[in-house]
């Protein structure tokens, strides 16, 4: 899971988190580190296989009715009348016939935490990338924030040509409601172009355009940019 630097920054002030590089973690691996790497990959490979196996023992039984109905149907096209057929046997021989779990056909596994002990560095938010301590990252906090405090989500709106998504519940459940820039200085001046073009493509997008600044006094502001289309409509 990546986060943004804004989303890093909330969860370490409100101490839900703390931020730890691990400047060891790039380092080439020993040879028992290997060992242990290999272990733990077939131990996946191997809870995996059990788990496939377990399912499909269900499976089979719950279908062993009709799987004893389509032997019955089946010897009796070949012309046996007298059949019986033991239905324990029966499970087990299908159940035989279940291949093995290839290693190419297992689910990827995305450890929690690193796998071999490594020195662990706790560092201060003054690392992250883009920056939430210079002036434009500082802004863009302080934004963040405020909506968060408000109830919203975000989420980066790079790909629409915004600072971030904003959605009114949990992105899962709900499309996003607002695009929003942040400007970072209130005093900007806008070409009535760069206006247009956010408005429009928040029109296309069906989304509000949305501008998110902070004042004099350092609290945030917001304009939204209503386009005609999406008044009438």
């Amino acid at each position: 899971m990546a986060l943004m630097s804004e989303e890093a920054a909330l969860l370490v002030e409100k101490g839900i988190c703390e931020l730890v590089e691990l400047p060891k973690l790039n380092d080439d691996l020993s040879d028992e580190q290997k060992l242990e790497l290999k272990r733990i990959n077939n131990k996946t490979l191997i809870e995996q296989a059990e788990a496939l196996r377990k399912r499909k023992i269900e499976q089979l039984s719950q279908k062993l009715d009709i799987i004893v109905a389509g032997k019955k149907k089946k010897m009796l096209s070949k012309g046996i009348s007298n059949i019986n057929i033991d239905k324990d046997a029966l499970l087990q021989e299908e159940i035989n016939k279940l291949p093995a779990l290839a290693p190419t056909n297992t689910l990827v596994h995305l450890p929690t935490e690193h796998y071999i002990d490594t020195e662990r560095k706790k560092v201060s938010i003054d690392v992250l990338k883009p920056s939430v301590l210079d002036s434009k990252g500082a802004n863009r906090y302080a934004i963040f924030k405020d909506l968060w405090q408000k109830g919203f989500y975000m989420t980066s709106g790079s790909k629409f040509g915004a600072d971030f998504l904003v959605y009114p519940g949990d992105p899962v459940k709900f499309h996003a409601m607002y695009m929003l820039r942040c400007v970072n200085d209130h005093r900007t001046v806008f070409r009535p172009a760069n206006l247009v073009a956010f408005g429009r493509l928040s029109v296309a997008v069906n989304k509000l355009a949305v501008l998110a600044f902070c004042n004099v006094f350092g609290k945030v502001e917001y304009q939204t940019l209503l386009w005609h289309d999406s008044v009438n409509s």
